[in-house]
């Protein structure tokens, strides 16, 4: 025997080892690091087949081979130079034949021996549950049922005993997943609800497998009791508050869980075809899931870690938005929207909270905590620590005990009557969000993932309630369509598929501007969008002041579409802009922050304003009309309101990030004429989410980044115009977290300002520029409203130049 299985032995060993080093050769593809440290890994004297010890050995070189081997064809399948070396069935032999081993060292185990072959039946459990996978061997999982059931033995009590359930639980359920025997469901829920009710960590997994199992019963029968039974099961035994201790720091895997079940419901049943009875109780497991992003992303939490973490609930504000709608109310679906939008933002920002209320003590504790928690968390992400693992190791271990300090004493403050959920997930009610609207209508935008329409959501004022009308024209694949072709339009700018040859026509992403293209889509957008929420309001065309200010509030694919920009330009057609002046806000508790205190801000004196540029970054295309646009903002601000940058050099405009840094907390004003770069998850190898955060502004000596900006604390903000493209872009793969350069303006303190939502020319900046200057300056007090009126008074003329929509349209304001 040996001779034969020890030529597959062995050709499975220098085949993995070949993978091995091939490996080095794809490392950018990825983080998977294929170990060769195992059992006879130099390929030298094999285990001795006499004994259950060299039958195991080899049982787990080969277990070892199949495992890695598995991830390396994964990992590599497209890779020819892999595919190429690699003979196709070596991979499972090694399986097989690490079962034969498995078996023989089983058999040669004396039955005395009753802990040894214990330990030798749980890795035949595990090869036999990885053999099933392929196509043939789907009745091993009768022998892995029965194998994990004859370990189940009276004699096992406490963990050892749960434990040993839970794996045969799980056994009969992968066997329903195979053959969908009802049999194994009705035994596997009679085993588990022993444990539903009893508060026990190592119990989790147990109530886990409960709500897995009931949901399997109502997809496989149907039926109103399970239906009934599945959804009580997800809100008690998963999502309740109650378990929150059990799922300390695995909320994440909890959220997947829980819309992994959801998911299972919907595919039976539909949302649409759900009664209401069973659609409210969804709207409360919905309640309970919007809650844990934030124990997920919990506050001061490692900034290199929150945004990965959040993607794991991309979706879910708008899946809880779209079901409220269904079922309950507009304003109820506003709540759940706002709920989970901009997590990131919110919990960021509880560290500058003032903590005012609180007892003196405790809120003094919390403030010097929170300080030095801040600092922490921003020096971790920020310093380059190769090569001095040891003093990154320290200063870790101090921002953990940190961490758990700012928790302790959260904790404590919890305890006090009317702070129960201090530093929690938020809870406003309609009423406070509706407060957004004080000054003007905010439209809530939001696409439908199972639907040939889409919704608006209107707030008239903070007293008129939601009003709720359905665009039955404009689809989710509708609008990504158009969403997609105006993405495209971008990328032809940006790689310099310009309609016209005109070398003053630079954009400020490095490449030449668009001339031409997307009018068709612009007019889509009006007919199917924005028309019919002008008519729900009643609007009728206007100039100049006359026309009211609108505020829109996208969600999803609406974020990547130039809403105020909407109209028919082709003739006498009409246009957005006729009716409003519209603003945007990335959520309606956003808005009402940014006119919290801001009469102090616009009557403190003196102003001041920065101005920024940069017309010769390194690597990237000069600017040469940076230089003109500062000077006719400068002809318009009096000297003693600009700040003056140290190293500012009047020839060329350059600035060093330093500078700025050390200049902004002072400023009131702050412009920015430069190349900018919207960096994503997309941007990076690994398409990891905090790549968003290495966003900015490209200057002399490097990039002012959004963390930058996220270290500061600016009193006296007021209004920012960043003049450079895709100032107001977001993460196409994170929709509800706006993590671009106009929100980390935003939430330094700045109540305004002026963006591009994708690349703008140079030649367009300083007229654009000087209008909003001469607005704003044009004497007395600072009015809030003059930065979006005179924004489309320019964007306006540039139309009335018969311009194509690229050159305008990319210009957004947000804010008050």
């Amino acid at each position: 025997m040996d001779d034969s299985y020890y030529v597959v032995y062995k050709g499975a060993i220098q085949t993995f080892h070949h993978i091995a080093r091939l490996h080095e050769t794809f490392k950018p593809y990825g983080t998977l690091v294929l170990g060769t440290m195992f059992c006879d890994s130099d390929n030298h004297v094999a285990p001795s087949l006499d004994t259950a010890e060299g039958f195991s050995q080899r049982r787990e070189t080969l277990a070892s081979i199949y495992h890695c081997m598995s991830m390396a064809q994964g990992l590599f399948r497209n890779e020819q130079l892999v595919m190429a070396v690699e003979p196709p069935d070596i991979c499972e032999c090694s399986l097989h034949l690490a079962l034969v081993f498995s078996q023989i060292a089983l058999q040669k185990t004396e039955a005395s021996e009753s802990d040894n072959r214990d330990d030798l039946r749980n890795p035949q459990i595990q090869l036999l549950s990885e053999r099933a996978k392929l196509p043939g061997f789907e009745n091993d999982l009768n022998q892995v049922v029965g194998m994990c059931k004859g370990m189940l033995t009276p004699s096992f009590e406490g963990a050892r005993s749960v434990y040993l359930q839970q794996r045969y639980v799980e056994s009969l359920l992968t066997r329903f997943d195979f053959f969908h025997d009802t049999a194994d469901l009705d035994e596997s829920i009679f085993l588990l609800q022993q444990f539903a009710d009893i508060p026990d960590y190592q119990l989790r997994d147990s109530r886990v497998m409960l709500c897995d199992a009931i949901c399997k019963r109502f997809s496989s029968c149907g039926g109103v009791d399970n239906l009934t039974i599945a959804i009580s099961i997800i809100q008690h035994f998963l999502i309740a508050p109650i378990w929150d201790m059990e799922w300390h720091n695995s909320d994440d895997t909890r959220l997947n869980k829980g819309r992994a079940f959801l998911a299972a419901i919907f595919r039976r049943l539909p949302v649409t075809q759900m009664d209401q009875q069973h659609g409210i109780a969804l709207l409360e497991v919905y309640r309970g899931m919007l809650r844990l992003p934030y124990r997920m992303m919990k506050v001061g939490l490692d900034l290199h870690l929150g945004l990965p973490i959040l993607v794991l609930a991309r979706g879910l504000a708008l899946e809880a938005f779209e079901h409220a709608l269904i079922f309950s109310s507009p304003e109820c679906a506003v709540e759940m929207l706002e709920k989970c939008r901009d997590v990131f933002w919110t919990q960021t920002l509880r560290l500058r909270s003032s903590f005012d209320g609180l007892p003196p003590p405790l809120a003094e504790k919390l403030r010097l905590v929170a300080s030095k928690l801040e600092s922490y968390v921003h020096m971790m992400y920020s310093t380059n620590w190769e090569g001095d693992n040891f003093r990154w190791q320290q200063e870790l271990d101090v921002l953990r005990k940190t961490q758990a300090e700012f928790h302790s004493l959260a904790a404590d403050a919890r305890q006090l009557e009317g702070y129960e959920h201090f530093m929690s997930d938020p809870n406003l009610p309609f009423s406070s969000l509706a407060m957004a609207a004080q000054k003007g209508p905010v439209v809530i935008l939001a696409a439908r993932e199972m639907s040939e329409s889409t919704d608006a959501i209107i707030i008239r004022s903070p007293t008129s309630g939601a009003e709720h009308i359905i665009l039955h024209d404009m689809s989710l694949t509708r609008l990504s369509s158009i969403s997609l072709r105006l993405q495209d339009l971008n990328t032809r700018s940006r790689n310099g598929d310009a309609s016209h040859d005109n070398t003053d026509e630079i954009s400020r992403a490095g490449r030449p501007a668009v001339r031409a293209g997307g009018e068709q889509l612009f007019a889509t957008l009006w007919r199917e969008v924005v028309r019919p929420v002008i008519n729900a309001l009643g609007y009728q065309k206007s100039d100049g002041r006359d026309r009211p200010r609108l505020w829109w509030c996208p969600t999803g694919q609406f974020m990547s579409v130039p809403l105020h920009a909407a109209g028919d330009y082709g003739g006498d057609g009409d246009c957005c802009s006729d009716y409003v002046v519209s603003s945007y806000t990335r959520s309606l508790q956003a808005l009402s922050n940014a006119r919290q205190g801001l009469e102090s801000v616009l009557t403190s004196n003196p102003t001041k304003a920065m101005l920024v540029a940069e017309t010769n970054a390194p690597n990237l295309t000069p600017l040469p009309n940076v230089a003109k646009e500062i000077t006719a903002i400068k002809s318009v601000i009096p000297s003693h309101a600009i700040i003056s940058l140290g190293g500012e050099s009047e020839a060329d405009h350059g600035t060093r990030v330093q500078d700025v840094v050390e200049a902004l907390p002072q400023a009131s004003i702050v412009h920015l004429a430069c190349h900018g770069t919207q960096r994503d998850a997309k941007s990076s190898a690994i398409h990891y989410a905090s790549e968003a955060l290495e966003s900015g502004f490209c200057l002399r000596d490097g990039t002012l980044k959004i963390l930058h900006f996220l270290r500061l604390g600016m009193p006296r903000a007021f209004f920012a115009f960043l003049s450079a493209c895709e100032s107001a872009k977001g993460d196409d793969t994170q929709p509800d977290e706006s993590v671009h350069m106009a929100a980390a303006m935003m939430f330094c303190g700045f109540r305004s300002v002026v963006a591009t939502m994708w690349t703008m020319d140079d030649l367009d900046g300083p007229e654009v520029a000087k209008a909003i200057y001469t607005e704003l300056f044009k004497g007395g007090p600072f009015n809030p409203d003059d930065v979006p009126y005179a924004l489309d008074a320019v964007v306006r003329g540039m139309r009335a130049r018969k311009l194509p929509p690229s050159r305008w349209a990319t210009y957004v304001h947000m804010g008050v």
